[in-house]
């Protein structure tokens, strides 16, 4: 990423983010990205930098984990500035993502990240154990535990994480067997399940 694209991204950022602890949170971060990989004196400096912010903001005060390494497009919106959002080093975001608090974006045994789309929102707590793809503009509900992939414009909830069925009087998860068996292999299936109605 070069300077200017890091500028033009960070305004996008910007936009949608309009308290202070976000942009600082952001401003860290996306300096960390523009600096990953770039070689020279000038990229180191910027890399020792980004540490140091890293540790004292990102680390310390808000209780996060984003790493440099990961990409991630313009238009991120972090609602509670990134408090305890944990990202697998080698996780791939797009753009016009909403990240809420508690957020992990992990790894099971295949220790192959997650793909996040655009346009994609991620509900409080919702943990993301790759090798999966979230498609563009889905939705995780809370605490949700996906292990599978999720569609294009999705809704998935629970624990392990199904898919939303609407129908006229209620809303509830549909069973979803794969889910259950892929949770089982990454050891989610001690974890009680539950399910989050959507109105």
């Amino acid at each position: 990423m070069t300077w200017r694209e890091t500028v033009a991204t960070l305004r996008a950022d910007f936009a949608i983010n309009e308290f202070a602890e976000p942009r600082v949170t952001l401003a860290v971060w996306r300096l960390g990205q523009s600096a990953h990989g770039r070689p020279g004196v000038l990229g180191f400096a910027v890399r020792r930098l980004h540490g140091v912010l890293d540790q004292l903001w990102t680390r310390s005060v808000i209780g996060a984990e984003l790493p440099r390494s990961v990409p991630a497009g313009p238009g991120l919106r972090l609602p509670h500035a990134g408090r305890g959002v944990v990202i697998h080093s080698a996780t791939r975001l797009g753009s016009n993502i909403t990240l809420y608090h508690q957020v992990t974006l992990g790894v099971r045994k295949s220790g192959i990240p997650p793909v996040v789309g655009d346009g994609v929102l991620l509900g409080v707590g919702a943990r993301v154990l790759g090798p999966v793809h979230l498609g563009d503009g889905c939705s995780i509900g809370a605490n949700a535990v996906v292990v599978t992939d999720v569609p294009a414009a999705g809704v998935y909830v629970g624990i392990p994480a199904r898919p939303v069925v609407r129908s006229a009087d209620r809303t509830a998860p549909a069973p979803d067997p794969g889910a259950e068996a892929a949770a089982a292999e990454g050891g989610a299936d001690a974890l009680a399940p539950t399910a989050i109605a959507q109105p």
